[in-house]
């Protein structure tokens, strides 16, 4: 019985520890966007409205999604583990919907972004050949801290890749420039969230963040019948978004099954976090550009539209 309290104490008290410094959420404290921005985000946004940029490609996009947390104290001789069971497809979906969300957020505010398809259609972004999952595992010890690990998985919205790592980046990095301006973009974005396992399986937004690489330039290169031009950022890689700290559900999602999670109640905790952040991101982007109008895409004409004579005819 001692035994068996002692172990209660010790998972509560490192579920504490994991997230020490995070906030809980109450959907009713995340309603307001300005109050969220505030709060939740820090934010460096003023270069859209410095460099008057228009337009911008999203060439990364992807949640990181703990799918396995093991935590061992060695000392006390406990041993925690907690595993969600959920469908690769719900972390696509989750991806896709961030994307579609970050999308409209900045065609609200005046600021187009390149499709997926345009992205695609590049003939070096195609030459990257980025996977769009990709599995890791973590691990964090010390000598009078519990050891822990945590195994993830990394998900891209459909159609674009993960860019890889240090070593791979050798072969992005030099043509990321290049591929923004055969785009027709001012910039690009990399948009990156990750969701940890909380208490009794609930969703914790551990990260949430937008970098963006602007003030494209070029210049001309080569010698006399071998000219060409070069581009490159002169602000790359600077974060404009990110989550101040983790926003943590407590909402009970547990399913019917002993073990099983209740994915309706976990997607409600989970969407409204993230659209609690990007609602704020929102707010200060137009607060950043209220003169801006919203993007507005010319449908292609239907074959009847094609057909029809002028009026006046």
């Amino acid at each position: 019985m001692k035994r068996s309290l002692l172990l209660t104490a010790t998972l509560a008290l490192l579920a504490l520890q994991a997230f020490a410094g995070g906030t809980k959420y109450k959907p009713e404290e995340f309603a307001d966007p300005a109050t969220v921005a505030k709060k939740n985000l820090d934010l460096n946004l003023k270069k859209l409205k410095k460099l008057n940029i228009k337009k911008l490609a999203i060439l990364e996009c992807y949640g990181e999604f703990v799918v396995s947390k093991e935590v061992s104290d060695f000392q006390l001789g406990t041993v925690s583990t907690r595993t969600l069971d959920i469908n690769k497809d719900y972390y696509t979906n989750t991806a896709n919907k961030v994307y579609d969300d970050i999308v409209a957020i900045f065609e609200k505010n005046g600021i187009t972004i390149v499709t997926k398809d345009q992205v695609q259609a590049n003939p070096t972004y195609s030459e990257w050949s980025l996977k769009e999952e990709k599995e890791g595992r973590g691990v964090t010890a010390g000598m009078f801290k519990p050891t822990k690990v945590n195994e993830t998985q990394k998900i891209s919205t459909t159609g674009l890749g993960i860019f890889p790592g240090a070593m791979g980046m050798l072969k992005v990095a030099p043509t990321v420039a290049k591929v923004t301006a055969e785009l027709g973009a001012d910039g690009f974005l990399q948009i990156w969230f990750r969701v940890d396992i909380g208490k009794k399986g609930a969703p914790v937004l551990a990260d949430f963040d937008v970098k963006m690489s602007s003030d494209l330039r070029s210049q001309e290169v080569g010698f006399s019948g071998h000219k060409s031009l070069r581009y490159d950022f002169y602000s790359q890689w600077e974060q404009i978004a990110k989550l101040k700290e983790g926003i943590i559900s407590e909402a009970d999602v547990k399913g019917a099954q002993k073990g099983s999670i209740d994915l309706n109640k976990y997607d409600a905790e989970l969407m409204g976090m993230l659209g609690a952040i990007e609602n704020g991101l929102g707010f200060s982007i137009h607060e950043m550009l209220p003169e801006n109008t919203p993007v507005i895409h010319q449908s292609a004409p239907t074959e009847e539209q094609g057909n029809a004579a002028p009026q006046g005819q």
